[in-house]
């Protein structure tokens, strides 16, 4: 899923970048705990805040060793919030996405009219930002999963912060 991969082995999974799959365990910085993994993957590789989580500058050189089903979910859950869900339901044929209509009428007026006047949103601001810097699929904006690999689809579900700030400007 995005940029981490995993391995199980036996009863421990084993979740890192997907850029240190070749990686020997000693030659990776141990991440014992859960709020340790959410200190790693809350900077980049030059120690900036990462405030979108599916942006594709996770940074490597770490591996997690979840000892249970649950615990691999809880650190997916910090690695990615909501994903692997959204992702399941998505398998399941049960999950709920917005439309673009929907999303805009939450908007205020001004946001509205500006978006009217533009007449090429949302699709230059997912071109220009959306698939630039986030790993995810636009499902909100028509976009489809495509089984790659059979990774597990990180989906948008609706136009977040960055998304909306970048009409604004």
């Amino acid at each position: 899923m995005g940029q981490v991969c995993w391995k199980r082995k036996g009863e421990v999974w084993e979740v890192r970048h997907l850029q240190d799959q070749g990686v020997a365990v000693g030659q990776l910085r141990d991440v014992a705990t859960l709020d340790e993994l959410e200190e790693v993957v809350r900077w980049d590789e030059r120690g900036n805040y990462r405030p979108l989580r599916s942006e594709a500058n996770l940074v490597s050189g770490w591996q997690y060793d979840a000892r249970s089903v649950t615990e691999f979910r809880e650190a997916m859950e910090v690695i990615y919030p909501g994903l692997w869900g959204n992702a399941e339901a998505w398998s399941d044929e049960r999950l709920k996405f917005q439309t673009w209509d929907e999303a805009l009428a939450k908007q205020t007026e001004r946001v509205r009219n500006k978006v009217s006047q533009t007449g090429d949103m949302p699709q230059r601001v997912i071109e220009e930002n959306c698939k630039r810097r986030c790993l995810k699929i636009v499902l909100w904006a028509g976009e489809k999963p495509v089984d790659r690999d059979a990774k597990m689809p990180m989906l948008c579900t609706g136009p977040c912060g960055m998304f909306w700030s970048c009409v604004e400007s």
